[in-house]
């Protein structure tokens, strides 16, 4: 339309009144474009300084967490593990990491599914066979330290994933007593290595060498050969105390086809559990949702399907998902620690025999409606999960805002970052519009200029 009025105007004076209202309208325009430019700019400096400075979680650290809430410096980390914050320095320790090493350690960016999807990361909650929030496969693998009161579980970084991968702010480490490579992360504190690690075996002392002495033998008679004879023994068969049919050194003389060794009893132990809503009246809970102030009675059993004894077994179950919403009521004469693992004193199951112990838990009221926590999706996200074989969820009422808040956590991460390349093409297509504006109503202007020039 522009250029149609100023091609036209040489030949077509009166048509000065048709670009007078064409430049009022531009500068209208311009004045639109000015403004929306000005508040697209503020935007994108609101992404700028969420890119330099990004936000981190303000919701209460997990019981996962190795370190409560993670760390956000090397120097933190360092002081954790010297103050054997939770047994950090312990549980390092065990696979050959002194606290040293995790000061010489690099930051990097980690991704779950690095090393053909072989890193694990060490937590102290059990997630079971099946991660429940993403449906992924854990791989768990649990460990027990000496002195340190609880197992902690090894599983797939990845099973955390809701999404094809994700990327972890992490400590590249190198254990100084093994040369292994571990990384530790940022939000958690959380240990992960490359494949499943074995403990630190420190070497065995070299024997001091025997002074040696130097002696005169005293000469002695030959003595008179004499001719002996011996008899081969005959081999005696010692069977297997589970299989009288198999020797006992056989490698099948096992109590259970579970048990790695003749002495591995304790593998051949069978969990499992239930739980019973008794407010409204559900004899399986199990998948349901459970309201403010029900009472849950939980069923553990330890049951013995080996060919022996289980000695000095201790029953333990962790409860710190379950506890984020409810109360102990009564918990058959166990003991509580601060994890939030209940444990009862050591018993002997004997074959084909099992052990039970019930727990009753009453949900909080009102429900609590505090955020799911970044390290750990389990954590606050309103539903009771608890492992012991098998696994027990009873999902809980949501508010509108948590509701919300749990839906936005399964978008795509497009991070800061993304969003400020976004903004500046925003700023750059908006910017140009502007100039086109104002470059308009300065040729509208020479135009007019020129036109009443030749009218004079």
């Amino acid at each position: 339309m522009f250029e149609k009025i100023i091609a036209d105007l040489p030949y077509n004076p009166k048509i000065i009144t048709d670009l007078g209202f064409y430049v009022r309208r531009i500068r209208q325009e311009e004045s639109i474009r000015r403004l929306g430019l000005v508040f697209i700019v503020l935007a994108f400096f609101v992404q700028f300084f969420a890119f330099i400075s990004p936000p981190s979680s303000s919701v209460a650290a997990s019981t996962n967490d190795m370190i409560n809430g993670g760390f956000s410096s090397k120097t933190e980390l360092v002081a954790d593990c010297t103050d054997n914050i939770k047994d950090y320095r312990t549980i390092l320790m065990y696979y050959g990491i002194h606290c040293g090493d995790l000061g010489a350690g690099q930051t990097v960016s980690l991704v779950s599914t690095s090393y053909n999807k072989h890193l694990f990361s060490m937590g102290w909650n059990p997630q079971g066979r099946v991660n429940v929030i993403t449906n992924k496969p854990t791989d768990e693998q649990p460990v027990s330290i000496n002195t340190v009161a609880s197992p902690l579980y090894w599983r797939y970084l990845w099973s955390w994933d809701t999404g094809s991968s994700s990327t972890y702010q992490a400590v590249e480490i190198t254990a100084s007593m093994t040369g292994r490579t571990y990384y530790i992360l940022y939000t958690c504190g959380n240990l992960v290595s490359i494949g499943l690690p074995s403990p630190y075996v420190p070497p065995r002392p070299a024997p001091h060498p025997k002074p040696i002495t130097t002696t005169i033998p005293t000469p002695t008679p030959t003595p008179t050969p004499t001719v002996t004879t011996t008899t081969a023994p005959t081999p005696t068969f010692t069977p297997c105390q589970y299989d009288s049919s198999i020797v006992a050194s056989s490698s099948q003389c096992k109590p259970c086809e579970e048990s790695l060794s003749s002495t591995d009893a304790v593998a051949c132990i069978q969990y499992s559990k239930t739980a019973a809503d008794n407010t409204q009246g559900l004899a399986d809970a199990n998948g349901k949702t459970a309201n403010a102030g029900d009472e849950i009675t939980y069923t553990l059993t330890a049951y013995n399907s080996g060919k022996a004894t289980v000695s000095n077994f201790v029953m333990q179950d962790d409860l710190s998902y379950v506890l984020d919403y409810a109360n102990i009521v009564s918990d058959d004469n166990g003991n509580l620690n601060n994890s939030g693992i209940l444990s009862w004193p050591a018993v002997n199951i004997a074959a084909s025999a099992s052990e039970t112990h019930t727990i009753v838990v009453t949900v909080k009221n009102p429900v609590p409606q505090t955020l799911p926590s970044s390290s750990d999706p389990e954590y606050f996200d309103h539903i009771m999960t608890n492992i012991y074989g098998n696994t027990i969820n009873i999902n809980l009422p949501q508010s509108p805002i948590t509701v919300v808040a749990t839906a936005t956590s399964s978008l795509p991460n497009t991070g800061p970052g993304n969003s400020l390349i976004f903004a500046a093409i925003i700023v750059v297509i908006a910017g140009y519009f502007l100039a086109r504006s104002r470059l308009l109503i300065l040729e509208s202007g020479i135009a007019i200029q020129d036109n009443n020039g030749r009218n004079l």
